[in-house]
Formats: structure tokens, sequence, C-alpha cells
């Protein structure tokens, strides 16, 4: 009898609970999609402000401090810095529609696929754009934009100013007449390729570039490598100069070199030198070298 006792109530406990959780988890559900149906809500109201220009009602869907990050640049943070922002991209935008494709949810977070078709400047533009938008008690918290920003730019009429690669390759000079290798790799890529001397095995990556410098500038002094001429062309830069160090045995060096860099999202991932070594062994010995080279050095 005790054992029949024990499987009826182990049975009503298994009944209960069976009972129970349904009745929770369609709970849970509710309150997820009302969360979810609450946060589209917000996103929808964000893109009706943009479509009518209105960069207070945008401002303000804002919480206050709000990040907008249109990938690969900088973050915008806090409400009232948007505000400005929003003010100086929207004035000169007379039509503005976030064309909606596809609008989903999870929790509080919304996922835009849309087409922004806009008349800026007088020039007429569409481009394809997804975000992703953070709600939290009604604001926008967090919102992340996807999107090729050179079609953007090409899609405006908007010409973008070409990148200060040269002041990158300085960067890299002072560091490495302050002895700081880890300044120069900074600006390295992380699948960088270095020819110290086109001709010779190229050196592949950060570390093997680490190993190199530490060893060529063991007891290297009075650096003063330096550009006489550059020229630009998009991500590609030329650079012409002289190398000038006092070795480790003190014998002061002078090489003219040229100098290739191809970069990519601002870092180096190509970098070639072009010299002849022979002039560096006669700067070495202190023989004089030929008045063309001389010329050069003297610049």
């Amino acid at each position: 009898m005790k054992l029949i006792s024990k499987l009826a109530v182990a049975s009503a406990m298994l009944v209960t609970a069976c009972q129970t959780a349904p009745q929770n988890m369609e709970t849970e559900l509710a309150v997820e999609s009302t969360l979810e149906a609450e946060s589209i809500a917000v996103a929808k109201d964000m893109v009706a402000a943009w479509n009518d220009l209105d960069v207070d009602r945008i401002a303000n869907l804002f919480s206050e401090d709000a990040v907008l990050h249109s990938m690969m640049i900088e973050p915008i943070h806090g409400r009232e810095t948007l505000r400005e922002h929003l003010g100086a991209l929207l004035k000169n935008a007379t039509r503005l529609e976030l064309q909606l494709k596809t609008v989903s949810a999870t929790g509080n977070t919304v996922f835009l696929e849309r087409v922004d078709d806009f008349d800026v400047n007088g020039k007429h533009g569409a481009v394809p754009v997804t975000g992703v938008l953070v709600i939290e008690e009604g604001k926008v918290t967090e919102w992340r934009e996807y999107y090729d920003r050179n079609e953007l730019f090409t899609e405006m009429g908007v010409i973008q100013p070409e990148p200060d690669h040269l002041a990158t390759v300085n960067q890299i000079m002072d560091s490495w007449k302050a002895g700081n290798i880890d300044g120069v790799l900074a600006h390295v890529a992380p699948d960088v390729t270095y020819y110290y001397r086109v001709g010779s095995e190229p050196l592949k990556g950060p570390d093997e570039i680490r190993a190199f410098l530490e060893k060529f500038g063991a007891g290297m002094s009075n650096i003063q490598w330096r550009i006489n001429r550059h020229a630009q062309d998009g991500d590609i830069l030329m650079v012409e100069g002289a190398d000038d160090f006092v070795d480790a045995k003190g014998n002061r060096i002078q090489i003219p070199y040229m100098g290739m860099f191809e970069f990519e999202n601002g870092k180096i991932r190509l970098w070639r030198d072009y010299f002849n070594p022979a002039i560096g062994d006669l700067t070495r010995k202190g023989e004089p070298v030929p008045d063309h080279v001389q010329a050069l050095l003297d610049e």
C-alpha cells in the first residue's frame, strides 16, 4: 500500500508539472512577443523620423548615452553629439526614404534590411544597408550600420579625400628613430609582406619583421631616415629618400632608396624597398661615392 501511495503522489506531481510548464512557456513567449513588437515599433518610428528629415525626432528617439556606429568609422557617442552630427548630415538632403525590405527582432534587438533612397546636393542615389538597433525602455541605445561606404559616397556625389598614408610612414620613421619597434609594427597588417631589399626573401607577418628589425637595429644610432619625394595613388604610396645612420661599429652608412607601400584599411600589407647595398659598403668604408649618388644623399 505504501508503494502504491508513493506512486500516486509522484504521478500527481508529474501531471502538475506537465500542466504548469506549458503555461509558463506560454507566458514567456507572450512576454517575448510583446518585447519584440514594442522594439520593432520604436525602430519603425525611427525610420519614419529619418524619412521626414526630422533631426530632433531622430535624436530624441536615442537614449541619452546612445551609440551610433557606422562600421569602418569611429562610433558617435551621446544623444546631443548625435543631434549635431545628424543635423550636419541631413542639411543638404531634400528627400530620404529608408525602404524596408526585411524587419526582424529577437528580444530587444531589431534587424532592418533596407535600401536608403535619397536626394542629396541635387544628386539622387540609393544604397543597400543593414542596421542593427538595440532598444531599451522605448529608446535606441545602440545602432550599428553595415554598408559599402565607398558606394554611399559615390551615390552622394562626394569626392572622398585621399588617405594621408605619408603621415603613417612618417610615424613609422619617427618610431624607428626612437628605437620603438612596437611603434613601427602598429602600422602593419597581420598578413603584411616586407621586402627589406627587393631580391631578398620576403618577411611574412609582424613577428618575422620584429626579429629582423631587432637584429638590424642593434647598436644603430643617429638615424636620419628621410623622405625627399613621394607620390600617392589611393592606397599605393611611393617614396624616394635616403637611409642615413651609424652602425654598431661607429661607421656612418648612407644609401639612397626607393620604397613602395600598399595599404589596406589604413595598415601596410605590402612593403618593398629598393636600394644598392654596394653604395652602403662604400660609405661604410668612408670611400667616395659617384657624384650622381652624392647628389641624392645631399638633398
